[in-house]
């Protein structure tokens, strides 16, 4: 019974060695600082955007959804203007 145990955890690991290695795949990146520079011209705005994401924080589980949504480049200009939407440089 110990022999076919180390038999069988050897084979294993030879297996596990003989697979070739796939690359991750990834999505492309971001436009660098995207959510930075619309949050900075959004808070030049006036003090309305700060209530905004107060209002959403306190009435959500918070804003990492919106947040998510927006680097992604889900949410349209025509909603809020987002750089993070537009093709890399």
């Amino acid at each position: 019974m110990r022999r076919i145990r180390r038999l069988l955890v050897g084979v294993s690991a030879l297996a596990l060695l003989a697979l070739p290695a796939h690359p991750a795949l990834a999505g492309p990146p971001n436009n660098q600082a995207c959510l930075g520079n619309d949050f900075s011209g959004y808070a030049q705005g006036g003090s309305s955007f700060g209530a905004f994401v107060s209002g959403i924080a306190s009435s959500t589980q918070g804003v990492g959804t919106e947040i998510q949504a927006h680097l992604a480049g889900q949410v349209p200009d025509s909603v809020i203007p987002n750089s993070c939407n537009n093709p890399p440089a």
